[in-house]
């Protein structure tokens, strides 16, 4: 089932401005500050992939239909969802 923010225009960030993962564009760099969802057990996961706070990601690819979203952090590219991206705050560092 879809959350009813699914469909609405996501934001365009820019650089020292706060918000999700979810929003990053391709090409911008972004350190995470904070999780946020319910899960435990994807939290854990989250963290064994390298997505820890004060990592820098980066947004490198978007798959066609938005989703999933090809990240690079810690050296190495990683694959993930829209969704799970959601429950990850970030503040912009900038583009390029």
């Amino acid at each position: 089932m879809s959350q009813p923010d699914d469909n609405r225009r996501r934001l365009s960030l820019k650089a020292g401005e706060c918000g999700h993962l979810s929003d990053l564009r391709r090409g911008q760099k972004a350190i995470v500050l904070d999780f946020h969802n319910d899960n435990a057990a994807l939290r854990r996961h989250l963290l064994d992939m390298g997505i820890t706070k004060g990592v820098v990601i980066g947004v490198k690819k978007v798959a066609p239909l938005g989703d999933p979203v090809c990240i690079e952090l810690r050296g190495y590219e990683l694959a993930i969802r829209r969704a799970d991206m959601r429950g990850i705050d970030i503040q912009v560092l900038g583009d390029k």
